[in-house]
């Protein structure tokens, strides 16, 4: 090394110069990136994660004031060579410590176009390039790109990438401790990586900072006040990696004929995630999966929450915690029976036909296509049967299959719910049977959180989408989501029905919701035949989510108490939903439209009750399908005239 310097040294003093060259082309692979609808940065797309930052102004002063005093203090005064630099370097050396001598453009014109090798020849290529550098850029055009250039560490290149991915923030906003140890891992990006090596990146942080006193930036005493601090890092979160690679999907359908592409266009991609909703989603699947037996941890789970009112996507989870971002997304890529998850659709198609929550429906066995192939003889989940009518309600916060399979036999038809369930947002092919009315037709997640959502937004339904809009270099939009929503449904049906899956969480097979969510909630559970799979889809006023949970082998079974909807499913909705809420500014209750009004309905017939009705019950009633007055008891006024 110091006979290299010396020759270096002897070659300058001369006048030498290598070759003359041309600059090579400079071609820096800068990523597109995607944000959270709350300002993080979600994921990076491209061959490294480097974001292109646009001027020095957009970076801390202390970045600049840190760099120069430990990687080029005569940066201002040299031509891209320093005589001095070198000739420290060669006493250095001399006496036995390690001096590069390199410049920083030097460095920059090794990192942009020649290799680390140690050689001579690499050393005047250098020098030649660093002076032509200078030649063509001012001095701080060249700061910009050697700050543009350097890799930092963990995959990060750039100060952009590095300000965000090690402390969370803009580079502009960088203190003088995270400046000092930004530039110290430069010296040795893996060796120095914080994360890995805390105290050590502290050290080098410090000598970093002793530098500054160097150059009088700061005192002796505020170097020893300064040195002791921890390096407080805070990392970028780690989220949504499912979401992400769907995102990436989408934006590259989306950019199809806009000559713009993901991985070359420095793009920007606002997506609709809540970073706060995400993380509450992820750490509500982590709280259970913590209570499963360890025979059950590879259990996969999809789950969708949207903003109900407009169908952005707030959070998405597509598998268990272990599971491969880029692998199977199980809130949009799978199909999976609902069970009675599937039931309000059912209720609804009937409500919105005039029947009332009121309306009798026999809770007894029932044989379908008796003798042939495709009989059907369902059973309710405990194998029993009341043998009596009971009102539409209870049937549906009991969740009783044997009064759902009368309803859809003998008061509608499965074509007529596919088609309204079609309407709601349920995009699979649905098939016409009896069987449809305990969701016997495979479905998605995100297909059941739009529909519940219908139900949650007073009848408009909204499609759902991940990504907001996207944004050239330049700030151009490419993209931008326009509504897709449509009124689907009347506001008294959605009203009934949010009504009646109330009580399905307050009293009936979702009250587990309550362990964790006091708000206002309407849901359904459902798990389908032999455990397979588990669900609960519920809604407050502002937001709805999708919960699905069972093995991607269809052929294993959830066990134990966690074998059903409302002991699998619900507490990840209820732990989610908890710190979801308080987010948004909602209405403590679900509004009432003006066509509902509450009257006694008896429960022998669903009709408007009168006085001889023995057994009534107050229901809120569309008034536009008022129901007439029970002629069964009394036979009404007409008796009293």
């Amino acid at each position: 090394m110091r006979s290299s310097l010396l020759i270096i040294l002897a070659f300058l003093a001369a006048g030498g110069s290598a070759v003359a060259q041309d600059l090579p082309p400079i071609e820096l692979p800068y990523a597109s990136y995607a944000l959270t609808a709350d300002g993080n940065v979600l994921a990076y797309y491209g061959e490294q994660k480097r974001v292109e930052l646009r001027s020095t102004g957009s970076v801390s002063p202390w970045v600049i004031r840190c760099l120069l005093a430990t990687e080029d203090r005569d940066f201002y005064n040299h031509d891209g060579v320093s005589i001095k630099g070198l000739g420290r370097a060669v006493l250095e050396t001399i006496t036995g410590n390690t001096q590069g001598g390199s410049t920083l453009t030097m460095q920059l014109a090794r990192n942009l176009f020649l290799s680390h090798e140690r050689t001579i020849a690499r050393k005047l290529k250098e020098i030649d390039l660093a002076r032509e550098l200078e030649k063509k850029f001012s001095k701080d055009e060249l700061l910009l790109l050697y700050l543009n250039t350097v890799y930092f560490g963990g995959g990060s290149y750039g100060i952009w990438t590095a300000a965000r991915e090690y402390f969370d923030k803009d580079p502009k906003e960088l203190d003088m401790l995270e400046s000092a140890l930004l530039v110290g891992l430069l010296k040795s990006p893996e060796g120095y990586n914080p994360l890995r090596h805390p105290e050590k990146a502290r050290t080098r942080r410090n000598a970093v900072l002793h530098n500054l006193v160097e150059v009088e930036r700061i005192s002796e005493s505020e170097y020893q006040r300064l040195r002791t601090k921890e390096i407080g890092l805070n990392p970028r979160p780690q989220m949504a990696g499912h979401f992400t690679e769907w995102v990436r999907r989408e934006a590259i359908r989306l950019l199809e004929g806009k000559n713009a592409t993901l991985e070359q266009g420095q793009l920007r991609v606002h997506t609709t995630l809540d970073s706060r909703m995400q993380h509450a989603a992820e750490e509500a699947v982590a709280a259970q999966w913590e209570e499963l037996p360890e025979n059950m941890r590879d259990v996969q789970v999809g789950a969708v929450l949207l903003d109900a009112h407009g169908g952005a996507i707030r959070a998405l989870i597509g598998g268990n915690p272990s599971s491969e971002p880029r692998g199977l997304n199980h809130a949009v890529q799978i199909h999976r029976q609902p069970g009675s998850s599937f039931k309000p659709f059912l209720y609804a198609s009937l409500l919105e036909q005039g029947y009332t929550l009121a309306t009798p429906v026999q809770d007894a066995p029932i044989v379908v296509d008796s003798g042939l192939a495709w009989e059907w003889r369902p059973m309710n989940d405990s194998d029993t049967a009341s043998y009596e009518t009971v009102p539409m309600r209870y049937g549906l916060q009991r969740s009783l299959n044997l009064v759902a399979a009368h309803a859809m036999v003998e008061r509608t038809d499965p074509a007529r719910v596919a088609a309204f369930a079609q309407r709601m947002g349920i995009e699979s092919e649905l098939r016409p049977f009896p069987s449809l009315a305990l969701g016997t037709s495979e479905v998605s997640p995100l297909e059941m959180a739009e529909g519940f959502a219908t139900f949650a937004s007073m009848g408009q339904r909204a499609r759902p989408h991940a990504i907001l809009r996207i944004e050239n270099m330049h700030g151009r939009v490419l993209y931008r989501a326009r509504p897709d929503t449509a009124s689907v449904l009347d506001s008294a049906t959605a009203f009934l029905i949010t009504d009646a899956l109330t009580a399905v969480v307050d009293s009936g097979t979702a009250t587990s919701v309550r362990r964790f969510y006091s708000g206002p909630t309407a849901g359904k559970t459902g798990t389908t035949q032999n455990s397979t799979d588990a669900w609960f889809v519920g809604y407050t006023p502002a937001y709805c989510m999708a919960v699905w949970v069972g093995f991607d082998d269809a052929a294993r079974k959830l066990r134990g108490t966690f074998r059903y909807g409302g002991t699998m499913a619900a507490p990840i909705w209820a732990r989610t939903m908890a710190r979801v809420a308080p987010l948004a500014e909602a209405d403590s209750a679900f509004a009432q439209p003006s066509t509902v009004e509450y009257v006694p309905l008896c429960r022998k017939t669903g009709l408007v009750a009168t006085e001889d009705c023995p057994d009534t019950a107050i229901y809120p009633v569309n008034r536009l399908l008022m129901p007439a007055e029970c002629d069964e008891h009394g036979g009404g006024w007409l008796f009293g005239w």
